[in-house]
């Protein structure tokens, strides 16, 4: 095999565009090391790794001058040695993900139980990252909705649920995530128990039962005032606004209906909404429903709603 040709197979192996045959040869001899189990790689670890990697591998290949074609062959062997631990590290994780993903449809909700007894109840439209392996560390991520924790208690491994910029930490109990990704406000509220909420690294905030805290976006600041239990009718087939924005509106009406709000009147988009809707409604109804409440009018075109005075 000719030097150039090596150098190619290599930089394009670790950019994931070699053939069949050549990713094979490679795997296989990557096989043939005595490779240790390692623990997973969160995605943002995973990338750190393979940049690494190749900055750390690229000027072996970049090299011009080049005397005997097995000295070419023990130097990338060399490296290639030297980084096979993490390059393996990458491997495993990028061909066996770190979690499973939980997602629900619009008006959908679900409920699943947990290896360590916990039980999780999403809301409509929501995603959730769950470890694979909750031994060690019990570390879930709400990548988008909204989410009711009821946690088994196990002092050795803290329970931790990361929603965006907040961080709640919690050893046994029952509490409440609001997160969606274009919501403005998020929420933790807790009905049993007592949590730990961190905003980005910062100061903690406890909170105990029947305590909420609220964190608005655009804002950038928290509050913590008395749970207002209404807003985890949700599980019970209701979608709660509570002086709610035009635009979360829109976000909560379309995760739990499937109808999309919109308007071209700037009084109707400053208007702050308040009303419970049963989710079991036809979504023309609950739109109907919702601008009477509010003194508007609707003009349904398929799936999108315009509100008008």
């Amino acid at each position: 095999m000719e030097t150039d040709k090596l150098k190619r197979i290599f930089r394009q192996y670790l950019l994931g565009q070699t053939r069949e045959k050549e990713t094979g040869a490679i795997d296989n001899w990557y096989q043939s090391f005595d490779n240790e189990l390692v623990n997973p790689l969160s995605r943002e670890e995973e990338e750190t790794v393979r940049l690494e990697i190749w900055q750390r591998i690229q000027p072996e290949l970049e090299k011009k001058k080049v005397h005997y074609l097995r000295r070419n062959l023990a130097t990338a062997a060399a490296v290639i040695l030297l980084l096979a631990g993490g390059l393996t590290y990458y491997m495993v994780n990028r061909s066996n993900p770190a979690y499973t993903e939980v997602t629900t449809a619009v008006g959908q909700r679900k409920t699943i139980q947990l290896a360590d007894g916990s039980q999780l109840t999403l809301n409509a439209g929501s995603i959730v990252r769950i470890p694979k392996d909750m031994r060690e560390e019990r570390r879930l991520n709400i990548v988008d909705g909204e989410v009711f924790f009821d946690v088994k208690g196990k002092p050795s491994v803290p329970f931790i649920v990361e929603s965006g910029p907040l961080t709640t930490t919690v050893l046994g109990t029952s509490f409440n995530v609001t997160a969606y990704r274009q919501v403005n406000r998020m929420s933790i509220a807790v009905t049993e128990g007592k949590v730990s909420v961190q905003k980005n690294g910062g100061t903690a905030e406890v909170l105990v039962k029947d305590q909420a805290l609220t964190y608005d976006r655009t804002k950038n600041n928290t509050t913590i005032d008395a749970i207002d239990k209404s807003l985890l009718g949700w599980r019970e087939g209701s979608m709660v606004l509570n002086d709610a924005s035009f635009e979360d509106m829109v976000v909560l009406m379309q995760k739990n209906f499937g109808i999309t709000l919109t308007t071209s009147q700037a009084g109707v988009r400053a208007t702050r909404y308040t009303t419970e809707l049963s989710t079991t409604m036809d979504p023309v109804k609950a739109a109907e429903v919702l601008a009477a409440i509010h003194n508007l009018k609707i003009e349904v075109t398929g799936h999108v709603v315009i509100v008008y005075e």
